[in-house]
């Protein structure tokens, strides 16, 4: 059955001509050559997804550690939220009070 498909051309991402095929008009070559000039004009940056990317294939990022990183940004966002609400209330109700003693 394999074989059926290979042959009547309805394989599956290309498994017949290899595992580029699946990217399918993008050149390795020109890839290869972007990110080189990235590299070459953001070092830094370079350096710092390399970092990031070794830690991730390492075995960095622990289930731990990401309930760590999520609850820190989850803290950070609703303290925002928080004083964002608490500023709009305190701004309805100075208007409120104004217009009320105007009358």
């Amino acid at each position: 059955m394999v074989g059926e498909r290979q042959q009547s051309g309805t394989t599956e991402q290309g498994a017949d001509k290899g595992p580029l095929a699946a990217l399918g008009g993008v050149d390795p070559n020109e890839v290869l050559t972007m990110v080189s000039n990235v590299a070459r004009a953001n070092p830094h940056a370079a350096l710092a997804g390399a970092v990031a990317v070794g830690f991730l294939l390492g075995g960095g990022l622990t289930p731990r550690l990401v309930g760590a990183a999520a609850l820190f940004a989850a803290r950070r966002y609703f303290r925002a939220t928080v004083e964002e609400t608490l500023s709009g209330l305190e701004h309805g109700l100075a208007e409120r009070i104004g217009s009320a003693g105007a009358r």
